[in-house]
C-alpha cells in the first residue's frame, strides 16, 4: 500500500507552521508514508483558505491507497509510533461537531441531514474509494459549495458533510478516537496520537498565541 499525509497552507508561513510541516513530515516517514504540503489556492481560486483542503479529493491522489489531511497546527508527540492509517474512522466528532452538525441541518436543510456523518476539519483519513465516492457528490453544478464560502461558516466541514449526503456516504466507522486530534490544552497531551495546538492554555482559558503553547509543550519534553 502507498499512503500519503498532506497539509495545506496559504500565505506567509510562521514558525508554528514550519514546525508542524517538519514534525508531520518526519512522522510520515517513520510509518512509511509519503508527505506533501499543498500551498496556495489549490482547490478554487475564489474560495476561503480552509476550503482549499478539499483538494484532498482530487484525482491527483488516486494513486494513493489511503490519505490523511491534517491542519498545519497538528503535531505528533515524541514517542508516538502508532500508525494513523491502521486506526478506524475518518475524522473527529466530539460535542463541538455535534452542535455544528445540528445547527447546519437547521440552517440549510436542503444541504444537510442528521442521517449522514459530520467531521471536524483538522483531520480526515480517507481511502481511495472514500475519496472517489465523496467526489461524485460534487455534481455537474457545484454552485452549492459557495454556500459555505465565508469565514467561520462551516467551510470544508460543511462541504464534506454535504458531499456525504449527496453521495450517500455512510461508512461503518465514521469517527476516529479523539486522541488523533487532541487539543493542546487537554490533560496528558503526551498520550495523544496528534496534538492540535490551540490558543487556550486550559479548557476554560486564558488564551495566548499558539506558538507559545507549542513552545510550552517543547519545554515539557512532549514535542521535539
Amino acid at each position: 500500500m502507498v499512503n500519503i499525509i498532506i497539509q495545506h497552507f496559504t500565505g506567509d508561513m510562521g514558525e508554528l507552521e514550519k514546525a508542524s510541516v517538519l514534525n508531520i513530515g518526519d512522522y510520515a516517514a517513520s510509518i512509511g508514508a509519503e508527505y506533501k504540503l499543498l500551498y496556495g489556492q489549490v482547490f478554487r481560486e475564489d474560495m476561503t483558505t480552509p476550503i482549499q483542503k478539499m483538494h484532498m479529493l482530487s484525482e491527483e491522489f488516486d494513486d494513493y491507497d489511503d490519505l490523511v489531511m491534517l491542519d498545519i497546527d497538528m503535531f505528533a508527540p515524541i514517542g508516538m509510533t502508532e500508525n494513523v492509517f491502521d486506526v478506524d474512522g475518518i475524522g473527529l466528532h466530539e460535542n463541538v461537531q455535534t452542535d455544528l452538525h445540528h445547527r447546519l441541518v437547521r440552517t440549510y436543510p436542503h444541504l444537510a441531514s442528521l442521517e449522514y456523518p459530520y467531521w471536524g476539519g483538522a483531520i480526515y483519513k480517507l481511502s481511495r474509494s472514500d475519496r472517489q465516492q465523496l467526489r461524485s457528490g460534487y455534481g455537474k453544478d457545484n454552485r452549492w459549495m459557495y454556500t459555505y464560502n465565508r469565514r467561520y461558516h462551516w467551510g470544508d466541514e460543511g462541504i464534506m458533510h454535504t458531499l456525504a449526503c449527496r453521495s450517500n456516504f455512510k461508512p461503518k466507522s465514521p469517527y476516529m478516537n479523539k486522541k488523533w486530534c487532541q487539543c493542546s490544552f487537554l490533560p496528558h497531551p503526551e498520550n495523544a496520537g496528534f496534538i492540535h495546538i490551540r490558543t487556550k492554555i486550559t479548557p476554560h482559558g486564558p488564551k495566548r498565541e499558539k506558538y507559545e503553547n507549542y513552545v510550552s509543550l517543547k519545554e515539557k519534553g512532549i514535542l521535539e
